[in-house]
């Protein structure tokens, strides 16, 4: 079976690529700016389409011959809102026999990134397409989180408010082993899953300080969570980005992510992940220890660093050969 996958690139998408070559999909990767396929090739696609999928147009040209699609939003995207309804408009005209949607945990909620989600999903639900819709909630990322506190001793997180409340609220993560591991499951299985809507959320439900205990003991090196605002997000994501470029957008959606997150828990139940997987979820103590060995496999001086009790200033001015 063809299938298209989008972002292919992302998070996701070096995961599920490998995982649905292996299980015998014919994967078309898309993404929206050219470069880089020999890497995408790399992951087991078969292909490669370059072009703007917020164009419905674009989308069914993407979908051709295509009996199946992964639709992964890229984050914070200027054009992720069209993209959705793109994705419905272009998979009608096609006749995909399957949507997998790649949603949010609790898209009701008031942040912009969630009302578009819902939105979508509603499109799907008018739609008449076989549709199944993912809702992870926030993943779990070897580079906010193990890398960092490997590298300066300190776990950044981000905080919608100055007094950093988002200390205090819990939060639910998923590895994204498990969950490219459920969205190949719900793509070979089709037809079990159609018209399903799964939240899916790891075992965990813990703060920043948290997190930063259980980096303390992978690491054997106290770790410190630190609070960071918004606008240091935005410098960390997209640090890079023409300062002629008109990034109100992305400015708003990190904004309304850190603003609901420094008032209210964002936490799920494991039990659907758990039942989809067919075995316990991964936490966050396990996803760490393995993304630990990982990251000191490449950089043994690193993982040196990490355990040896330096402050984080001596840490960077070693690394930097200071």
């Amino acid at each position: 079976m063809k299938i298209l996958v989008t972002a292919a690139f992302g998070h996701q998408g070096k995961f599920v690529i490998p995982k649905l070559a292996a299980a015998g999909f014919d994967v078309r990767a898309a993404r929206g700016t050219p470069g880089r396929d020999d890497e995408v090739l790399g992951l087991g696609a078969s292909e490669v389409f370059v072009g703007d999928l917020a164009d419905p147009a674009v989308y069914a040209e993407a979908l051709d011959g295509c009996e199946a699609v992964y639709h992964i939003s890229p984050g914070a995207h200027p054009r992720e809102y069209d993209m959705g309804f793109a994705m419905v408009e272009a998979a009608k005209k096609v006749g995909v026999r399957h949507v997998l949607f790649l949603s949010l945990l609790q898209p009701f909620i008031d942040i912009i990134q969630h009302r578009y989600k819902l939105e979508h999903e509603l499109a799907l639900v008018k739609s008449g397409l076989n549709f199944t819709a993912l809702r992870p909630c926030d993943y779990m990322l070897q580079e906010a989180y193990v890398a960092p506190a490997m590298k300066t001793g300190s776990m950044p997180f981000y905080s919608g408010d100055a007094a950093g409340s988002r200390a205090h609220c819990k939060h639910s993560y998923i590895a994204l082993e498990d969950l490219t591991d459920v969205a190949v499951k719900v793509l070979v299985e089709g037809s079990a899953h159609y018209f399903a809507t799964y939240e899916l959320a790891g075992p965990d439900k813990i703060t920043p300080h948290g997190m930063a205990r259980i980096l303390s003991r992978v690491m054997g090196r106290e770790i410190e969570p630190v609070a960071r605002s918004p606008e240091d997000l935005i410098d960390a994501l997209w640090g890079s980005r023409d300062p002629g470029e008109d990034f109100t957008h992305q400015a708003d959606i990190v904004r309304s992510i850190q603003a609901w997150y420094a008032r209210y828990d964002f936490v799920g139940n494991p039990r659907t992940l758990e039942w989809l997987l067919g075995r316990k979820a991964t936490t966050f103590e396990q996803f760490a220890t393995k993304a630990f060995a990982e990251l000191s496999a490449k950089d043994p001086q690193r993982s040196d660093t990490a355990g040896s009790g330096q402050q984080p200033e001596q840490a960077m001015a070693q690394e930097s050969g200071q």
